[in-house]
């Protein structure tokens, strides 16, 4: 039997995605469940695994290629099994494109971000087709400036930059922000780790707050939509990770973190850092985030305003608890700060709102006590 592989919608307003690398090759055993390809979409890369059995007997999108969700991208089959035609099946998966310029999806999306007229382009390759490489390449010559050195775009790098362009088009950003003294987190945090067994971070209990605040301040939980605001069920928190070695951005998500311990909040974060930087991340760990946390704290910086994402009204940031001196009722002390930043889609909330939601989630973190953590 031939087994289609299908380009997945990796999530609700997810059109199209990047094949990132074909973990197999053409000719090579393939077992349902066995990692088959990257898929990578504005939100990161996932693993997706076959869904059949049999030999990978032919690739239909090479890697890098942008191709729409629904689309068959490989066909799995016996070694001997006849298979259907390639051609039909990538006209029936995807839009027809117009006959006047032959390009390709990614080609289409970055000539209208850069402002470059498709039709004035010369492809460089035999068959017409117009590729990504084209367009920067007409793009770079209309600005003019000399190039030091070009820096290819990862499938990744693409697709979040993409994604960002969306938001910056879509989203009316504010911010509000204040400190919050981490003292009583750092002390209890060897009482944490003594009574869990593992590892816990500052960032966890902080997680853990945010999400059980949620709740009680719906709009912060929510996103904007042509006809209403959407206020979600489900508090599903996203974490902003840094991917170094392409500067960017991943948000794997802890789903129903407001019905979860501290224990299991801190398990689930750590297996998606370490996910995040093996790059082996899964579908079930994406999409669906209904807010996100942006923890800088590593990176020992004073404050930041993280971005928003797509189909949400806020994120949190959190930057370096770094010692500082604060006033105390007994006298001034020093003590480790850090700045906490909210920024917001106006059409959603106002400041007043995001500002309740900060005093809380600051309140919550001077106030937090060890034995107290569910």
């Amino acid at each position: 039997m031939v087994t289609r592989v299908i380009m997945p919608r990796l999530a609700a307003n997810v059109q199209e995605a990047t094949v990132g690398q074909w973990l197999k090759h053409e000719g090579e055993a393939v077992t349902a469940g066995e990692p088959l390809f990257e898929a990578i979409t504005d939100k990161a890369t996932a693993e997706v695994k076959a869904e059949g059995s049999g030999v990978l007997r032919r690739i239909l999108a090479k890697e890098n290629s942008v191709v729409p969700v629904g689309q068959a991208i490989a066909l799995i089959a016996d070694a001997d099994e006849p298979l259907p035609d390639t051609e039909t099946l990538r006209a029936a998966a995807g839009p027809a494109e117009p006959s006047a310029v032959k390009a390709s999806f990614g080609a289409r999306r970055l000539a209208k971000e850069l402002s470059v007229d498709l039709a004035a382009l010369v492809p460089s390759r035999a068959d017409g087709r117009i590729t990504e490489d084209d367009v920067r390449r007409a793009a770079a010559k209309a600005q003019g400036a000399r190039v030091l050195e070009r820096l290819a775009l990862s499938p990744l790098k693409r697709a979040v930059a993409a994604h960002l362009t969306r938001i910056a088009r879509q989203v009316v950003p504010s911010v509000v922000t204040l400190e919050a003294d981490f003292s009583a987190v750092e002390r209890a945090l060897p009482h944490l780790v003594a009574r869990l067994g593992r590892p816990v971070l500052a960032r966890d209990v902080v997680i853990h707050q945010v999400a059980r605040l949620l709740p009680q301040h719906r709009l912060l939980n929510a996103c904007f939509s042509d006809d209403a605001v959407l206020l979600y069920e489900p508090v599903n928190i996203g974490l902003a990770f840094d991917v170094e070695q392409e500067s960017t951005v991943v948000v794997p998500v802890i789903h129903e973190a407001d019905r979860k311990s501290l224990a299991e909040v801190s398990a689930e974060a750590a297996a998606l850092a370490e996910h995040v930087r093996e790059r082996h991340l899964e579908l079930a760990e994406l999409g669906g985030a209904t807010f996100t946390i942006a923890d800088q704290g590593a990176l020992d910086i004073d404050a930041f305003v993280p971005i928003l994402n797509e189909r949400q009204s806020a994120i949190l940031g959190v930057g370096s608890a770094r010692r500082r001196p604060v006033l105390r009722a007994e006298g001034v002390a020093v003590a480790p700060v850090a700045h906490l930043a909210v920024a917001f889609d106006h059409r959603v909330l106002n400041a007043t709102t995001a500002s309740r939601f900060l005093h809380a989630v600051r309140d919550a973190i001077e106030g937090f006590r060890a034995t107290a953590a569910p």
